[in-house]
């Protein structure tokens, strides 16, 4: 008669059987497969469409003898300004510059898009500064693989390191990805950005210098008297460009202040997809706050370094090359093969039932020869 339950040996069972939960774990961690996340293939789409941009300005920048400069861009992307500028209009993060240097911001792009329910022939508005152009290279290669209808409009002065070269603004860009057949998305219309979104802050050189850029790339400008007019403008052209159709998202990009409405809007407003921005003390409402109103879901890219962390993006200085399409958790996760996880939990949980509930133990075990002695374990 067996005698291998008897209270003497529980410890040494407890033991074998939290050993073999180990070795089980053990080979589930070993055999993790990398999954395609949510939305694959758009994902993969958009940014592909966006590290074609990258190579755009790389090649345009070399074709125009200008100085990449490594120390502030490592990647050597050709889309880090000069840090002071006639067009620049406030401080900038070098590392959040550097951060958004990553095609695959697009498909991060495109995970917020599919979250917030857009589809192909869906509207959005998108507003854009000078600030962070590796942003919105990412917003218009999610906007174009998703085939949406947009609405851009761009505040052309940059904060440092951005589009601050007054000869090669984010509008130059466009017109460069346009005419390297990358993007088809352009501005519809374009304003100074700076204080109140009138060139404020800025030169008179540096206004007239942003002004040239938006006359040399046909874009109208959206003029304004002050703040609350420049907010009151953008909106009767947004809704002029939409003639009807209903926006689905409204995608905020940078600092903006016609866009946020008052430079503290940044800090009240979630990073991120939000579908909803809630009743809050606004200082000033600006047009991303009002179209939140009106229950159009809103999207705001500020705080690089937080969302780089959400999404799994590497910074600076984790990586100082310009990452491939597909790169990063957003695309795929290592994760369990489940037909093993149900294998090992039902061969461990019947083993765990034989050998620790005696009720169990008494019924499988008569038939074999097997009975309860005293001592065995209950």
């Amino acid at each position: 008669m067996l005698t291998w339950l008897s209270a003497s040996r529980r410890p040494l069972i407890l033991g074998g059987l939290a050993v073999l939960a180990l070795l089980l774990q053990g080979v589930l961690e070993r055999t993790r497969t990398p999954v395609k996340q949510r939305d694959y293939e758009l994902k993969m789409a958009a940014a592909e469409k966006a590290y074609a941009a990258y190579l755009a300005v790389r090649r345009d920048r070399q074709m125009d003898n200008a100085t990449v400069e490594l120390e502030s861009d490592p990647a050597g992307t050709g889309l880090i300004g000069p840090e002071e500028s006639k067009i620049t209009n406030s401080p900038g993060d070098l590392v959040a510059k550097q951060t958004c240097l990553n095609p695959n911001w697009a498909a991060v792009i495109v995970d917020m898009f599919r979250h917030a329910g857009l589809k192909a022939g869906d509207s959005v508005v998108i507003a854009v500064t000078g600030s962070f152009p590796g942003l919105n290279i990412a917003v218009y290669a999610a906007v174009e693989a998703m085939e949406l209808l947009p609405v851009v409009i761009t505040s052309v002065s940059a904060s440092h390191w951005g589009a601050s070269d007054p000869l090669f603004t984010w509008l130059d860009m466009e017109k460069l990805f346009i005419k390297e057949g990358v993007f088809d998305v352009r501005s519809a219309a374009a304003t100074l950005g700076a204080s109140d979104d009138m060139g404020r802050g800025l030169t008179p050189t540096g206004c007239q210098m942003v002004r040239a850029a938006i006359d040399r790339n046909d874009i109208p400008l959206l003029a304004s008297r002050d703040i609350e007019d420049a907010i009151t403008v953008r909106m009767a052209f947004i809704e002029e460009c939409l003639d009807g159709r209903r926006c689905r998202a409204y995608v905020n990009v940078g600092g903006g202040v016609a866009s946020l409405g008052a430079t503290r809007n940044k800090h009240l407003i979630k990073r991120g997809l939000s579908t909803t921005l809630g009743v809050k003390n606004w200082p000033r409402k600006g047009c991303m706050v009002r179209m939140s109103d009106k229950g159009v879901p809103v999207i705001h890219l500020l705080n690089i370094s937080d969302l780089a962390h959400d999404y799994g993006l590497p910074q600076p200085p984790d990586y100082d090359y310009l990452a491939t399409p597909g790169e990063g958790d957003i695309f795929k996760r290592d994760s369990y093969r489940y037909s093993l996880v149900a294998v090992f939990f039902l061969v461990y949980a019947g083993l765990c039932a034989v050998v620790l509930a005696p009720e169990v133990r008494r019924k499988l075990l008569p038939p074999f020869g097997f009975v309860r002695r005293v001592g065995d374990v209950k």
